[in-house]
């Protein structure tokens, strides 16, 4: 996870970010333009899978591919994606940045940021409305965009961390408290590249982007908005309304999206 000087500009300016010296308050502004800027989504999965690598670390594109695919493209990533290289931004930036673990179904890849003297949990990449630095030990709790977000200690170096909605659990998974390095994730991430019908993020359409008032996700012709007022749920039936919502809520290109389409129905799975 390294990064020069020239591409964290770049990552910056995407970001619509200043660079300042290092702090929590700016970690904590960095997170929430992240999270609002790039989309969590796997139409990039499929993309860089046909056009990259379809194991581990020689699917994973570098930062300036990634920027490059966001700028033309709308595209963001998956955890992989998101949280490599906002770690990499991180530690450009002075912080002290690593992978960590989290467990359960594919394994996750979170980030151990540490600033001013204590270390945080930092997640991009979970599609999950995570704005804050999330201090594990005071075992938070707290919800937005009617989104429930529980950390709960287990032992030792172990945490879970599980979502919920209307009172049901999305996903939980087990936190491993302890700094990893990218290089340890290349099994992990070809397992999450399996081709196969078991696989449900190979088979699927998927992505979320947050606004300062709301939460939009997407599964498969579903849209989803929440806010914390309530929820809407909208239902798309054509192919090209489905096509420029993706556009305008996401911005996520026409020839993007037409390439997942194309990916899925060469598998047998046919959303329109």
């Amino acid at each position: 996870m390294t990064m020069n000087e020239s591409v964290a500009h770049d990552y910056l300016t995407c970001l619509q970010a200043e660079r300042q010296p290092p702090s929590l308050a700016y970690l904590h502004r960095l997170i929430g333009l992240h999270l609002t800027t790039f989309p969590f989504e796997n139409i990039s999965k499929f993309h860089y899978y046909t056009h990259l690598g379809k194991t581990g670390l020689n699917w994973l594109p570098d930062a300036e591919q990634f920027l490059q695919r966001f700028a033309g493209q709308g595209l963001g990533g998956n955890c992989y994606i998101l949280n490599a290289h906002f770690g990499a931004l991180l530690q450009a930036l002075g912080f002290q940045a690593s992978p960590v673990r989290a467990t359960g179904g594919n394994t996750h890849l979170g980030l151990m940021v540490t600033v001013e003297g204590r270390s945080y949990y930092v997640d991009v990449g979970y599609g999950a409305p995570l704005f804050d630095p999330l201090a594990l030990e005071e075992q938070p709790r707290f919800t937005r965009f009617r989104e429930e977000v529980e950390i709960s200690r287990l032992s030792g170096d172990q945490y879970r961390i599980d979502r919920r909605l209307n009172g049901n659990s999305l996903v939980a998974k087990c936190i491993e408290w302890r700094p990893a390095m990218l290089a340890d994730f290349d099994e992990i991430i070809a397992h999450s590249l399996r081709d196969e019908d078991e696989n449900p993020f190979m088979r699927r359409i998927v992505a979320t982007l947050f606004r300062p008032d709301a939460a939009f996700g997407v599964v498969n012709r579903k849209l989803f908005v929440r806010t914390e007022r309530g929820e809407e749920t909208h239902e798309f039936v054509r192919r090209d309304d489905w096509l420029g919502m993706l556009r305008n809520t996401f911005g996520i290109e026409r020839n993007m999206a037409e390439q997942a389409l194309a990916f899925l129905e060469e598998r047998d799975v046919r959303l329109f």
